[in-house]
């Protein structure tokens, strides 16, 4: 390289790791004053015991114009939520209220609240709302009541207790037996106005970070999940420790961390080389059939172990396959990364989208489970699976065996390493004797590759393979048996997944945890941890619900026999178009919260499940859009970058959108053929 340009470049690159420090830097110190200087915000709470047919109060402080309230007790969600006027239930009804000082007159107050009751007690559920008083309105009221001093004095001790009115949360009872609720009030809740505006900039910000690689990921997501957080105390909500620890999913992590334990303990074993081998020798050498084979291999394990996991393991073997066999290693990698997306939607511990979709307790309450969640994902996988080897065949049939000048002097340099030692050979001379196929002859060099690979990929720990698979097939067994109601009631996904791993760790006879825990990837799940937080923060500001405002404006216009049609296909793409540009992972606690806004909206008829199912897809096919889409795409680059190949967002988003908005195209035809033709919600 040019001396000049190569200094050019040097002083550049020094300029811009400059430019990214003091950004961050300047990010860092904002957040640490901010925090440093806001204290939590003071949210009261109380139990408030209602007695038949009677009236209750509770004085509030009233900071602004507004109160938060939220009530927790035996309540019946679904009947608050939609706004549902019945009489067969019993319920309280809750409003804020300016009262004279005797408590005798209400002078102003807002509408009622109705919050119906179950009337088993040991239900325990949470509904929120925050009431809000018209300034203009206490104004107008005021000036009406000074006006009509000048002709009754006896309005003058209404005028006076107007000006010592205090504002109360009243709560009425339309219950036969007493009514028990823990009251939390905030009396500063957000502006829906400006908020959903910070919203949309945190998560730009985070966008615009991670594609301009200011830094390592996870930590961008944690500096934009801690001015989430400073932006929170700044506005007056900034929430207390026990708060945002209560944000994070941590069936989720429990899921995650015991799949991540027992493939560590996997990966020992060889199994992932040995698999890749087979894959070859079946292929006898042709890279098409040898591609077909991997896909097969990747998206199977996916099924029941973490996608981004499988690719970790899968990924060394296949560079070391392409490398052998000339073929373009990125482009390889970035089909693997495809399968691993795909087949990870078939079962809920597929991948993280699946896992916190599946955990969230309003779609367990609704009859999603391990089985029927599968059965519903596992018809477009396989048709996504078929028809995207095709699309990928047919737009890069050649591309495969076109090289950049990179692959090529990195395989060079190998090349000179190798030397084939006497065993080699004498496996070729053996490979070479065998009776050959008709149908599918050996291709070029076959021969050699094969007797290569073999004797540095095989099983070495069987033992360890058999423990591995027992424990994965006691946590498969019981995914099962968890579908069942009456089986394992107590059981949940990621108490199962931690005791299949406590399962392996006690099988291995382990004497040092710290070797198996060190090769946990535990920056994964801090940042999972972190997107939980953010997706909180962001759901709090008020963007969520306006999302989901827009999307119910959309769905009202049609005729209420399709609306369960045209929100599946609306949430489907929005889904699959934010999970593209943001993280799969970060897009499904959003669209989960999103779908649950619109079940209980009192201006559409859809069941949760359609949504929740159009979720699973959108967030696991659209991942495949671009390099930023799921933990997949993310571990294919790191692998690569680490064998000598970058894979770029550009190159990722050639391969990948394309394929993305046709595996789309195929899940939105598959909805609308199984909901008005086979009629499965």
């Amino acid at each position: 390289m040019n001396p000049i340009i190569r200094k050019y470049r040097d002083s550049t690159g020094y300029v811009f790791h400059i430019i990214n420090l003091t950004f961050l830097l300047s990010l860092w110190t904002a957040c640490t004053i901010i925090l440093f200087v806001h204290k939590p915000a003071e949210i009261s709470k109380s139990m408030v015991t209602v007695l038949p047919n009677r009236t209750t109060f509770r004085n509030v402080k009233l900071k602004q114009d507004a109160v938060g309230i939220q009530l927790n007790g035996a309540i019946n969600t679904y009947l608050t939520n939609h706004r549902v006027r019945t009489s067969n239930f019993s319920a309280v009804g809750v409003r804020l209220e300016w009262r004279d000082r005797g408590m005798n007159r209400s002078l102003l107050r807002t509408g009622m609240w109705m919050v119906y009751m179950y009337m088993d007690k040991k239900k325990y559920l949470q509904v929120q709302r925050v009431f809000q008083f018209s300034i203009s309105g206490w104004h107008h009221e005021r000036s009406l009541i000074q006006r009509s001093l000048q002709t009754d004095r006896n309005l003058e001790n209404s005028s006076y207790d107007w000006v010592f009115a205090q504002t109360v949360i009243s709560f009425e009872s339309m219950s036969k037996h007493p009514v028990g609720l823990l009251l939390t009030v905030d009396n500063t809740p957000l502006d829906p106005g400006m908020s959903v505006v910070y919203a949309a900039i945190l998560i730009v910000g985070l966008y615009a970070m991670i594609i301009w690689d200011f830094s390592d990921r996870t930590l961008c997501t944690l500096l934009i999940t801690a001015l989430s957080l400073a932006l929170l105390a700044v506005l007056g909500s900034r929430p207390d420790l026990e708060t945002i620890v209560s944000w994070v999913d941590w069936e989720t992590m429990m899921i995650l961390l015991g799949n991540m334990i027992m493939t560590s303990c996997m990966a020992d074993t060889g199994l992932f080389d040995y698999l890749a081998v087979v894959a070859y020798r079946i292929s006898k050498g042709h890279a098409w059939l040898l591609i077909a084979l991997l896909g097969v291999l990747v998206s199977m394990a996916s099924t029941f172990v973490d996608n981004a996991t499988v690719v970790l393991l899968f990924c060394p073997p296949v560079i070391r396959l392409c490398e052998a066999m000339g073929l373009r290693t990125t482009l390889v990698l970035i089909i693997v990364a495809i399968y691993a997306n795909i087949g990870g939607s078939i079962t809920p511990i597929g991948g993280p989208p699946n896992t916190i979709i599946m955990t969230n307790k309003m779609v367990e309450s609704a009859g999603m489970n391990f089985v029927r969640f599968s059965f519903l994902m596992l018809p477009t996988a396989l048709i996504c699976l078929a028809s995207t080897f095709g699309l990928i065949y047919w737009t890069m049939g050649k591309k495969i065996y076109v090289l950049d000048d990179n692959q090529v002097e990195l395989a060079a340099k190998r090349r000179e390493n190798i030397r084939p030692s006497f065993d080699i050979q004498l496996r070729i001379a053996e490979l070479r004797r065998q009776p050959r196929s008709r149908v599918l002859p050996p291709a070029e060099g076959y021969f050699t590759i094969l007797a290569t690979l073999e004797a540095s990929n095989w099983v070495r720990k069987k033992m360890l393979l058999v423990q591995s698979f027992l424990a994965l097939g006691f946590a498969v067994f019981c995914f099962i048996l968890q579908s069942i109601p009456w089986a394992i009631p107590g059981a949940s996904l990621g108490w199962i997944s931690m005791l299949a791993a406590f399962l392996l760790l006690i099988l291995i006879d382990q004497k040092n945890l710290a070797k198996v825990m060190a090769r946990v990837d535990w920056g994964t799940l801090m940042l999972l941890a972190s997107l939980f937080v953010l997706t909180a923060v962001v759901d709090a500001l008020g963007l969520i619900h306006w999302i989901g405002l827009m999307v119910v404006s959309l769905i009202v216009r049609v005729d209420e026999s399709y609306q369960t049609m045209v929100g599946m296909l609306l949430i489907l793409w929005l889904s699959s178009l934010l999970s593209a540009f943001i993280h799969n992972a970060a897009v499904a606690p959003i669209m989960v919260k999103l779908c649950t806004d619109m079940v209980v909206h009192d201006e559409v008829q859809i069941r949760l499940l359609p949504l929740i199912w159009a979720t699973s897809m959108g967030t696991s096919y659209g991942a495949n859009g671009t390099l930023l889409g799921s933990l997949a795409n993310e571990f294919v680059a790191v692998v690569g970058r680490a064998h000598g190949y970058k894979i770029t967002f550009r190159g990722f988003f050639v391969v990948g959108f394309r394929i993305m908005l046709f595996t789309v195209v195929v899940c939105s035809i598959f909805l609308i053929i199984a909901h008005s033709i086979f009629a499965w919600h």
